[in-house]
């Protein structure tokens, strides 16, 4: 292996140490809590982030240079696409905007006392709309801003590549024909559920189920479209499908599909997907699967699905340093594949120099899996048998077990471990020399307090602990990303902060 997350880790080092590293160490408790109040001390410290969420230094070297030769005192964003500028302003009532389109990037200005300055950052973070950062590293350096540029290999037809290994993992209901490549996986489920709203008003069905408390981004996009175009109902209990059950029983001819994971993020939980595809079929009902937390290599889902939704950022960019998405159409599915071309002209795809270095590492991405796999089910078994962990959720809890095995088979979790510790969690944290840091799925273990980066304003409120806790979701959860060191080192890392 390249890199290694045990060890010490300063503010705002990015991880691996490569120009487009997906993540940045946060190691203090205060270091969260400065990150989301968006102290300008922390911030300082921290010259890049987690794509999306914060934004890359390239990138914002490039729209300052285009500021110059456009409107200076303005908030810049730079854009894959026109037609998601376009969106953006209208949906939120953008005045004032000034936007200068090239080939492969549109550019918005507002002013800085727009009001909506707030819900455009929002909408690029949850929907993945933004330029690639190797692109930005492009424009610098073709306009003699920057000293040197990333080296990349020289690879034919990157894309095929990518997709191949993709569809091969989903199994012989996917070729590489039925997969699309996104810049990253919000973005792709944004482009499939926008398209899926789209299609469903035609159809007069307007109610979508979220099954299961699933990951920010999609919550968010979700509840994007909720009004006027359509209401979502919320169902966070996947272990009763009773409650799913009566819900088709009541409103089975309104409701347009079905969104989950498998397992869900962050507790990994399993529920009946067979019995819910039959209650789609039954209703006509979408049903849209994200395996990501495991991998679709493990959880073999797609023949249930009529659209996969997966981050190729976990797992296949197992070096962390890219972002990428995909959306598999499995050929059994006629509703799936009625969406495909609609979805296709909403997706920002991947740039090009993504796909180069996806592609080069896209070739170890089975061996990866099956590497972290079994590290995984050694972790799996300390952290159970530790006197201090008091709640373990990860692929083979007991709840789970029947639904998850019937699809996975045995000993294959994926790399995602989530616990939580009896005594205090700040000393916990604040001692635990491992990255910590958002995203997962790569060759070095990273332990993520997962609902302070996610959801930290429900932490905040009495309210928002309440609709945690209904959801069986502990502010303290540490989600762990069990990576490719020897499993004796990881576990004494965490024992050592665990004492």
């Amino acid at each position: 292996m390249k890199t290694s997350g045990l060890g010490r880790f300063t503010l705002g080092q990015p991880v691996p140490a490569r120009p487009h590293a997906v993540c940045v160490s946060l190691p203090h408790l205060n270091d969260l809590i400065g990150y989301e109040e968006k102290d300008p001390k922390t911030l300082a410290a921290m010259p890049t982030g987690y794509p999306r969420f914060v934004r890359h230094t390239m990138i914002t070297r490039m729209i300052d240079h285009l500021s110059l030769n456009h409107k200076e005192n303005h908030h810049g964003y730079l854009f894959t696409k026109r037609s998601d500028c376009d969106k953006v302003i209208e949906r939120y009532q953008v005045k004032h905007a000034h936007v200068h389109e090239e080939e492969s990037w549109t550019f918005l200005q507002i002013p800085k006392d727009c009001q909506s300055h707030s819900n455009v950052t929002s909408h690029f973070q949850h929907t993945g709309c933004g330029i690639s950062s190797r692109l930005a590293e492009d424009y610098l350096w073709n306009h003699g801003l920057l000293e040197n540029r990333e080296v990349l290999s020289e690879i034919n037809e990157p894309s095929s590549l990518i997709k191949d290994t993709i569809a091969e993992a989903h199994g012989p209901e996917v070729d590489r024909e039925d997969i699309l490549l996104a810049s990253s996986g919000a973005n792709a489920f944004h482009a499939l559920f926008h398209t899926a709203v789209d299609q469903a008003k035609g159809s007069g069905k307007s109610i979508w189920i979220r099954w299961g408390w699933l990951y920010l981004d999609t919550i968010e996009v979700m509840n994007l479209y909720n009004s006027p175009e359509g209401k979502v109902i919320e169902l966070n209990e996947v272990q009763n499908i009773e409650l799913i059950t009566s819900l088709f029983r009541e409103l089975g001819e309104q409701i347009a599909g079905v969104i989950t994971e498998f397992p869900t993020n962050p507790l990994l939980q399993a529920g009946d997907l067979e019995k819910v595809k039959q209650l789609c079929i039954k209703h006509n009902a979408l049903l849209v699967i994200d395996p990501t937390m495991v991998s679709p290599k493990n959880a073999k889902i797609t023949s249930l699905a009529d659209v996969v939704v997966n981050s190729l950022t976990k797992y296949a960019g197992w070096e962390g340093d890219v972002m990428m998405g995909s959306l598999a159409f499995p050929k059994s599915s006629t509703l799936g594949k009625n969406l495909f071309e609609q979805t296709k002209s909403k997706i920002c795809p991947p740039y090009s120099r993504d796909l180069v270095r996806m592609a080069e590492q896209i070739p170890f991405y089975n061996d990866f899996i099956k590497r972290s796999n079994a590290s995984a089910m050694r972790v799996a078994e300390y952290l159970q048998k530790h006197p201090k962990v008091t709640k373990l959720h990860w692929a083979y809890q007991e709840k789970n077990l029947k639904h998850y095995h019937n699809f996975a088979g045995p000993d294959c979790p994926g790399c995602n471990l989530s616990f939580e510790i009896e005594g205090d969690f700040q000393t916990f944290y604040n001692r635990l020399q491992m990255l910590k840091s958002p995203s997962f799925g790569t060759e070095f273990s990273n332990c993520c307090p997962y609902v302070y980066l996610a959801h930290y304003q429900m932490i905040k409120s009495q309210q928002g602990r309440g609709i945690l806790e209904e959801a069986g979701i502990s502010p303290y959860l540490m989600r762990l990303s069990v990576g490719l060191e020897p499993v004796e080192h990881i576990t004494q890392t965490i024992d050592d902060a665990l004492q």
